[in-house]
């Protein structure tokens, strides 16, 4: 199927759902700056997966904070960017009744920055921070933490460490049950930008698979699900795609 085909094929698929929802991963950010962890150029390629599961994990984080804030803020403290032309489309496709909302696995708040409303962000968020103290749970800005000046900051409220309000290796996932059923609820799911290989995520658009016929995946390179999606896109620019998808479907309204 050509990609015209395709984005026919597509649109109609989005036409006829009353619940689509969007499934995100790194794809859609790295257009927007964010370097993709797992791409050539990224952290777990340069030096190990190995080594930085050991360090952004939970038991370092608790054990050797000074550590692990050596390594995530030489690593994980990323420029401040703008949502990429994807983020923007989806919130537009959400405002308009085109999809329910979204699960995303990236930290960095782009679709919320872009006006999405309903997300889903199984992996936390990295622009916040939160008292580790369970009977605190102050809730802090990057900018706030930084204004400290050190390199292990702590709440002002109670005085013990804040987390980066991310998922570290050894944690579950946040909003487990919300995810899952968002996406095994869908009539439609639109995978953007994941390989499809992060668990348990990828387990919720598997068992989707098998009992639904209605995946499209969008994606630059092959996933985990290729076999399953009624239609796929494999495209340099997802962006430019949903740009594209969002005006058809504004034109058939």
């Amino acid at each position: 199927m050509v990609y015209e085909q395709k984005i026919v094929s597509l649109i109609e698929m989005l036409k006829n759902s009353s619940r689509t929802f969007a499934l995100t991963g790194a794809g859609i950010s790295t257009e927007a700056g964010i370097p993709d962890f797992r791409g050539q150029n990224g952290i777990y390629r340069q030096l190990g997966e190995d080594r930085v599961m050991s360090i952004i994990n939970i038991e370092t984080f608790n054990n050797n904070p000074r550590l692990f804030y050596d390594f995530y803020n030489q690593h994980f403290i990323f420029p401040t960017v703008e949502p990429s032309k994807a983020h923007y489309m989806l919130a537009e496709m959400e405002k308009n009744g085109f999809i329910k909302g979204i699960v995303t696995q990236n930290i960095d708040g782009l679709h919320e920055k872009a006006g999405s409303r309903r997300v889903v962000a199984v992996h936390g968020n990295s622009e916040r921070y939160v008292c580790t103290n369970r009977h605190c749970g102050e809730l802090f800005s990057w900018a706030g933490v930084r204004e400290q000046g050190v390199i292990i900051p702590t709440c002002d409220q109670c005085g013990s460490i804040l987390k980066p309000d991310v998922i570290l290796f050894g944690e579950p996932i946040k909003s487990f049950t919300d995810a899952q059923d968002l996406i095994m609820g869908a009539r439609t799911l639109l995978v953007i930008g994941s390989s499809l290989t992060v668990y348990p995520v990828a387990g919720f658009v598997r068992a989707f698979s098998t009992f639904y016929q209605d995946l499209i995946i969008i994606n630059r390179g092959p996933t985990q699900l290729d076999h399953a999606a009624l239609v796929k896109i494999d495209g340099p620019n997802t962006g430019e795609t949903l740009e594209e998808i969002n005006h058809c479907l504004n034109l058939i309204g």
